[in-house]
C-alpha cells in the first residue's frame, strides 16, 4: 500500500497515547474559543480530520477481484488477504484518527460554556454547533464500535470502546458494547435540532442525525425503530431523489438532492487502486458477482469496461476512480445518501415480517435506478438476501459492504486473480472481523484488554 509507515510511526511517537492528544495546546491561548466564529472553526477542524478509509474497507469486502497487477503492491495484496500486519496497521490508523477527532470535539465542548453571543442569531448558531459536535462524536464512537467490537446482538456485554469525555490525561477501561450504544443514542438524542438545516452538505444537519440514528438501530437489530426513523426521512428524500440526475450528480462536485452528508475533500481519493498509469489498469477489478442490467443507471458510474495488458477483459471500478480518470474533482466523499434510507427501510420491513411492503418499496427504488424489479419471494430469507445484494450493488466500492458482512454474520470469500477460484474463506466467527486494539493505547493504559485472537505486544 502507498502508506508511509515511517510517517505513521513518527505521528504515534509525537502524539503518545492516541486518546490524549492535547488539542488545546495547539492554541497559543487556551481560552481562544470565546465566540461563535472560533467555535465553528474548531468544529470545522474536527470535520476535516474525520477519517476516510472507504477504499480499504472495500478492499476487505468482496467488491473486488485481484488483477494481475496486485502482486506489485505487497501491502495492498496482504490487506486484500486479511493478513494480520496490514490489519494491525489499518487499526492503528483508524484508532488514532478517530480519537483525534474526539479529542478536538472534547476541547470544543469544554470551551462552549465560555462562548459569548451578542444576538439571537449567534445564540442559535451556538446551539447548533453544540448539536453538531455531539452528532460528530456519536459518529466517531459508532464507527469505532463497529470496527473494534463484535457485532451487537448476543455480544452486548462484551468490551466495546473507550468513551472519552475529557481532554485531560486519564486511563479508562473499555465500556461494554451495550453501554457504548446507550451513549451513542443519548448523544444523538441531544443532537437533534429542528432548526439545524445548514446549506453546506459537509455540516451534520438534523436529518443527517436522524439517518445516523437509523443506522445505529439497524446495527442493534431494533428494526421497528428503523421503520420509525426512516418514515421520517423518506418524506424528505422521496423517489425523485433516487432519479438519474441526483444520482449522476453524486459523482461530481455538483449539488445533489441525494446527498445527506458528505466529507469535504480537497484531494482526489481512490488513487491507491490504480497500478501505474490509467492505461495500465488497476490493482483490483470488479467482482463478477456484481452485475447491472443494461438500463440500470448505476452501470455507467459503477464500472468501466477495460482490457488488461494480458488481454483479460475486466470491469474496473468506477465512481471516484472514474472521476479521477475523467479529471473530475472529488470535492465530496458521499457518506450518507438517499439510497441508504430506502434500503434500510426495506431491510427492516423484511425483518419484521412485512415481505409485501418490503418488495413494493424495493421495486419503487429499483424503478428509479432503471433496474429489474424483484420477483415475489415466498421465502423471507431469500427476499432479505436480495435486499442485501442490492445494497452491495448500490454501495459497491464505498466501504458499506464490509460492515454489512460483519453485521449480518456472512461468510466472506476472497478470490484468486480475476476470480479464478477462491483464495480463502473468512467465517463469521473469525477473530479478524474485530480489529486489534493498538499497542499505542495499551502501552500506558493497563486497564485495556486486547481483542480475542490478537496478541498483546510487549513494549
Amino acid at each position: 500500500m502507498k502508506t508511509s509507515r515511517l510517517l505513521y510511526i513518527g505521528y504515534i511517537l509525537l502524539c503518545g497515547c492516541s486518546l490524549n492528544i492535547p488539542l488545546e495546546d495547539q492554541f497559543s491561548d487556551p481560552d481562544a474559543i470565546t465566540d461563535v466564529s472560533s467555535a465553528r472553526s474548531l468544529l470545522a477542524t474536527a470535520y476535516n480530520d474525520l477519517p476516510q478509509h472507504i477504499f480499504e474497507f472495500a478492499v476487505l469486502s468482496d467488491d473486488f477481484y485481484p488483477s494481475s497487477k496486485l502482486i506489485k503492491d505487497a501491502g495492498l495484496q496482504n490487506l486484500y488477504r486479511w493478513r494480520e500486519v496490514e490489519l494491525t496497521e489499518l487499526a492503528d490508523n483508524l484508532w488514532t484518527e478517530y480519537y483525534a477527532v474526539i479529542s478536538t470535539i472534547n476541547a470544543l465542548q469544554n470551551r462552549l460554556d465560555a462562548v459569548t453571543t451578542i444576538s439571537p442569531e449567534e445564540e442559535s448558531e451556538k446551539n447548533i454547533i453544540t448539536c453538531e459536535a455531539k452528532a460528530l462524536k456519536a459518529k466517531c464512537y459508532f464507527d469505532l464500535l463497529r470496527l473494534f467490537a463484535p457485532s451487537y446482538p448476543g455480544n452486548e456485554e462484551k468490551e466495546g470502546i473507550i468513551l472519552k469525555d475529557q481532554v485531560e490525561l486519564d486511563y479508562l477501561p473499555r465500556s461494554s458494547v451495550k453501554k457504548c450504544v446507550t451513549e451513542i443514542r443519548q448523544l444523538l438524542k441531544e443532537a437533534r435540532h429542528p432548526d439545524n438545516t445548514p446549506d453546506k452538505i459537509y455540516w451534520l444537519s438534523d436529518y443527517a442525525v436522524t439517518y445516523l440514528q437509523a443506522e445505529v438501530e439497524l446495527y442493534t437489530g431494533n428494526y421497528p425503530e428503523v421503520l420509525n426513523l426512516t418514515n421520517e426521512l423518506i418524506t424528505l428524500f422521496p423517489e425523485e431523489t433516487l432519479g438519474n440526475n441526483p444520482y449522476t450528480a453524486l459523482w461530481s462536485n455538483e449539488t445533489s438532492k441525494a446527498r445527506i452528508f458528505a466529507k469535504y475533500q480537497s484531494d482526489q481519493i481512490y488513487q491507491d487502486i490504480r497500478y501505474d498509469t490509467y492505461a495500465s489498469g488497476d490493482y483490483l477489478v470488479m467482482n463478477d458477482e456484481i452485475t447491472y442490467s443494461p438500463q440500470d443507471k448505476r452501470k455507467t458510474w459503477s464500472e468501466i469496461e477495460f482490457v488488461m495488458d494480458n488481454t483479460q477483459p475486466v470491469r474496473l471500478f468506477g465512481k471516484y476512480n472514474k472521476m479521477n480518470r475523467e479529471e473530475i474533482p472529488s470535492m465530496y466523499v458521499n457518506i450518507w445518501r438517499a439510497a441508504g434510507i430506502w434500503l434500510m427501510r426495506a431491510e427492516a420491513l423484511a425483518r419484521t415480517s412485512k415481505p409485501d411492503a418490503a418488495t413494493e418499496l424495493m421495486n419503487r427504488f429499483l424503478t428509479q435506478r432503471g433496474a429489474e424489479p424483484l420477483e415475489t419471494f415466498t421465502n423471507p430469507e431469500k427476499l432479505l438476501e436480495q435486499i442485501l445484494e442490492e445494497r452491495r450493488k448500490e454501495f459497491v466500492g464505498e466501504g458499506e459492504r464490509y460492515f454489512d458482512l460483519k453485521r449480518c454474520h456472512k461468510t466472506l470469500n476472497k478470490y484468486k486473480e480475476y476470480g479464478n477460484g477462491i483464495l480463502l474463506t473468512l467465517q463469521p466467527g473469525d477473530y479478524r472481523w474485530t480489529l486489534p486494539i493498538p499497542a499505542s493505547e495499551y502501552r500506558y493504559n493497563e486497564k485495556i484488554n486486547q481483542n480475542e485472537g490478537w496478541p498483546k505486544i510487549k513494549i
